[in-house]
C-alpha cells in the first residue's frame, strides 16, 4: 500500500475546504416537522420568506457569523496553497469551522414584522444536508491537519 505524501494531505485538505464551501448553496436549515428548507446562502445573506407589502413580513436576517462560517474551510484552504507549512493554522480554522457551523441554527435570527413591530422568534430548526456535510467536511479537514502535523513530528 502507498504511504499518503505531504502533497497528498496538502490537495485532500484543499478539496475539502473548497467542497465544505460549495455546501452553501444546499438545504442548511429545516422548519421542524416541515419541508420547508432555507440554503445557506438564504441563511447567511438574509431571506424574505413572507411579504404582505407594508402591513407585514416575515424574513431570516444577515448573518456575518454563518456567512464567516461557510468561509473558513475556504480560507483554511487558501492559507495551503500560499504556504507551505501553514497546516497548525489550517486545522484551526476548519475546527473553528466546524463550531460555528455547528452552532448555525443559534445564530439564525427569524423576525416577524405586523403594522410595523418588529418581533423575534424563535424556531425550532433541524439540520439540512447541506449543513451536515459542510460540518463533517470541516471535522474531516481537522483530521487531516491533525495527521499531517503528527506525521511532522
Amino acid at each position: 500500500m502507498k504511504k499518503i505524501t505531504a502533497n497528498g494531505f496538502h490537495t485532500s485538505s484543499i478539496i475539502i475546504g473548497i467542497l465544505a464551501t460549495l455546501m452553501i448553496v444546499f438545504p442548511a436549515l429545516i422548519l421542524k416537522d416541515s419541508e420547508t428548507s432555507y440554503t445557506g446562502l438564504q441563511v447567511a445573506f438574509g431571506y424574505e420568506f413572507a411579504s404582505l407589502g407594508p402591513w407585514a413580513s416575515g424574513e431570516i436576517k444577515f448573518n456575518i457569523i454563518v456567512l464567516i462560517a461557510y468561509l473558513l474551510p475556504l480560507v483554511g484552504s487558501i492559507l495551503l496553497l500560499f504556504t507551505k507549512k501553514g497546516y497548525l493554522s489550517s486545522t484551526v480554522i476548519f475546527l473553528v469551522a466546524a463550531i460555528l457551523l455547528f452552532l448555525t441554527p443559534q445564530f439564525t435570527v427569524v423576525t416577524v414584522t405586523v403594522l410595523g413591530n418588529v418581533n423575534r422568534v424563535d424556531i425550532d430548526w433541524t439540520y439540512g444536508i447541506g449543513l451536515i456535510i459542510a460540518i463533517a467536511l470541516s471535522v474531516f479537514g481537522v483530521m487531516v491537519g491533525m495527521a499531517r502535523i503528527s506525521k511532522q513530528g
